[in-house]
């Protein structure tokens, strides 16, 4: 816990949507384990979304992206990768 909150409620930063209140509560209650192996389910998903987007390329090493294609490449697995939370929470399907 950060200095000062000895005791205290942590602080959760969400936006004002409901889906995002709603995502946000049920990720707090969430087992540490639970919610570990579901976020490695989802960089597995948002890995295989990345590899497709390289597989279209016909490019398969980072080494040959133009800047243009490496930031589409990371926005391609940060969106996958929180697209793939927001699925798998709201289906609150255990992870293993």
């Amino acid at each position: 816990m950060p200095p000062g909150t000895k005791g205290k409620q942590p602080i959760l930063w969400l936006c004002e949507a409901p889906e995002c209140i709603s995502l946000g509560k049920a990720v707090f209650h969430m087992v540490p384990k639970t919610l570990t192996a579901t976020e490695a389910l989802a960089l597995q998903d948002a890995g295989a979304e990345a590899g497709a987007y390289l597989e279209r390329l016909g490019k398969f090493s980072l080494a040959d992206l133009t800047e243009k294609e490496w930031g589409n490449f990371l926005t391609t697995i940060l969106n996958s990768y929180g697209e793939n939370m927001r699925k798998r929470v709201t289906a609150a399907v255990a992870p293993f």
